[in-house]
């Protein structure tokens, strides 16, 4: 008898409306502004609403990116530990948060892991796991379904903020 491998289901988040570009201060220390952090409260509460529980969270290094994950378990009441990776800069390649997520799932267990990055580094990576294009808005949010064996899935969920703001 055949059995189907457990889905590794992937939630994942571009970081909140920040602080814009200035001189002097390195795009990686830009901070979340008040929208940003209501952007993230709509998130929480859609996989709220969704019913994921959320096994792991992966965040880039970067300030508004770490802070939106920490919005977001804030609002759910998760005590979970934030753990950044390099892998989620966005000037990284894909194919290095694709192994990170195999190593962290090589039992191939069923799991709900949370990513909070930019864009387009997120966006590219979705196409490389599903073969759709898709755009990610600032705090908009992709919910993807992969077979943890090939590594291939499926785009279940695309939100923006506007829809999520009627949810």
């Amino acid at each position: 008898m055949w059995s189907k491998p457990h889905m590794l289901h992937l939630i994942i988040v571009r970081h909140g409306e920040a602080e814009p570009k200035i001189e002097n201060l390195p795009d990686k220390d830009r901070k979340l502004i008040k929208k940003g952090i209501k952007q993230m409260r709509r998130v929480a509460n859609f996989i709220d609403i969704m019913g994921y529980k959320i096994d792991k969270v992966f965040s880039s290094p970067y300030i508004r990116a770490y802070q939106s994950a920490e919005v977001i378990l804030e609002e759910l009441d998760e005590d979970l530990k934030i753990e950044t990776i390099k892998e989620l800069e966005p000037d990284q390649d894909v194919s290095t948060i694709i192994e990170k997520l195999k190593e962290t799932n090589s039992s191939q267990a069923e799991q709900v892991i949370m990513l909070v990055g930019h864009e387009p580094h997120l966006s590219t990576f979705i196409k490389s796991v599903t073969g759709g294009e898709v755009e990610l808005k600032k705090g908009g949010v992709a919910v993807v379904e992969v077979d943890p064996a090939s590594f291939k899935g499926k785009l279940t969920i695309l939100l923006t903020q506007k829809v999520m703001k009627r949810l």
